[in-house]
């Protein structure tokens, strides 16, 4: 498909008619279309996408079994970039300001709404599920979702802010000391975000494992202590707390293998954090449960006092190496199919305006 560039963005009279994004048409079907800019209406902000990048719910989404997406709909929540319009003078952002998006949409009338937790809404919503989101040249956002980021972060590091978040949130889901023995199931982006996080915020006994040893590799030269998932990982935590158990176990890769295997990893009394999202019911071993009086907490998404936290860590942090491919908008299905493959791939972007 041959697009015809209809460019130059406009502020003022003069309007650029048309952009392009990546659109999910379809089940198994993501087209680069060429679609009409959004115009801004008050309360919103037209922005000039920088990064974007893919995420595992994308691959639902794509796939056609995420029970809200419909299409069409231009995918990605994992953005960032400037200010190219405004509706109105606003005291906190203006044209030209670097800025991510805290892509979460709340009712604010549900009980989670009115008791000060919109991150677990009732009807809960986000951009490039319910509407347009970022993978895009332009997207139009709520003023009240924006976020400003420090010049000197990098694209690349904004784009990462909204996973980033997810690990920030469930790592406050649980009180970890720096004696505390903990074990990370999956070194995909959110479990290696969490040990990080985990790790920086002074805990240093954290292990994570996967399956894949190109992610092992990656979590490594991180600076993190990974280990194969299943017997090399269970015989590591016996090694490191002589047989008692972690202290906390945090689930970040949402298959029925790490559901199986996370009760006994831990302690009596230990705490499991469920980060990761299972896409089906999976089999727990809630005798185990029983017997140690373990505590199973769920973690979903992000407030935002923990995006605002994520700000102000990205530069603490070796984002850019989980970084692992960017691709041009107009590469978008190649960095797909890049995505979908695992092995040697953690975070995929694409650069709408580069």
């Amino acid at each position: 498909m041959d697009f015809v560039p209809r460019r130059h963005f406009r502020w003022g009279q003069s309007v650029m008619e048309s952009m392009l994004a990546a659109q999910y048409l379809g089940p198994n079907q993501l087209e680069l279309m060429d679609v009409a800019v959004p115009s801004v209406e008050p309360g919103h902000a037209l922005i000039k996408v920088s990064a974007c990048g893919f995420c595992g719910s994308d691959l639902g989404i794509i796939s056609g079994m995420h029970p809200r997406a419909r299409a069409p709909l231009t995918i990605g929540h994992e953005f960032c970039g400037t200010i190219a319009e405004i509706d109105a003078i606003d005291q906190n952002f203006a044209i030209g300001n670097f800025v991510t998006l805290y892509p979460l949409i709340s009712c604010g009338e549900c009980v989670a709404c009115r008791t000060g937790h919109p991150h677990v809404c009732r009807t809960l919503r986000l951009y490039g599920f319910d509407t347009a989101g970022g993978m895009a040249e332009y997207v139009k956002v709520a003023i009240s979702g924006l976020v400003k980021l420090p010049e000197q972060i990098s694209p690349t590091l904004g784009a990462v802010i909204e996973p980033l978040a997810v690990a920030v949130h469930g790592v406050s889901r649980v009180n970890l000391t720096s004696e505390s023995i903990v074990a990370v199931l999956g070194a995909g982006p959110i479990g290696l975000l969490t040990a990080l996080v985990a790790t920086h915020g002074g805990c240093p006994g954290v292990v994570i494992s996967d399956v894949l040893p190109s992610r092992l590799e990656l979590a490594s030269s991180l600076g993190l202590r990974a280990v194969s998932a299943g017997e090399e990982l269970a015989r590591t935590i016996d090694e490191l707390t002589e047989g008692e158990g972690a202290d906390a176990v945090f689930e970040c890769a949402g298959v029925p293998a790490s559901a199986r295997e996370m009760t006994s990893l831990l302690r009596p009394r230990g705490t499991i954090i469920n980060v990761g999202v299972f896409k089906h019911p999976a089999p727990v071993d809630l005798q185990a449960v029983n017997f140690k009086e373990l505590t199973m907490t769920g973690s979903r998404v992000y407030t935002k006092e923990d995006f605002t936290r994520a700000v102000s860590l990205a530069s603490q942090l070796p984002l850019n190496k989980i970084v692992t491919h960017t691709f041009p908008l107009l590469d978008v299905k190649v960095a797909f199919e890049r995505f979908q493959q695992g092995e040697g791939v953690c975070k995929v972007l694409v650069l709408p305006n580069k």
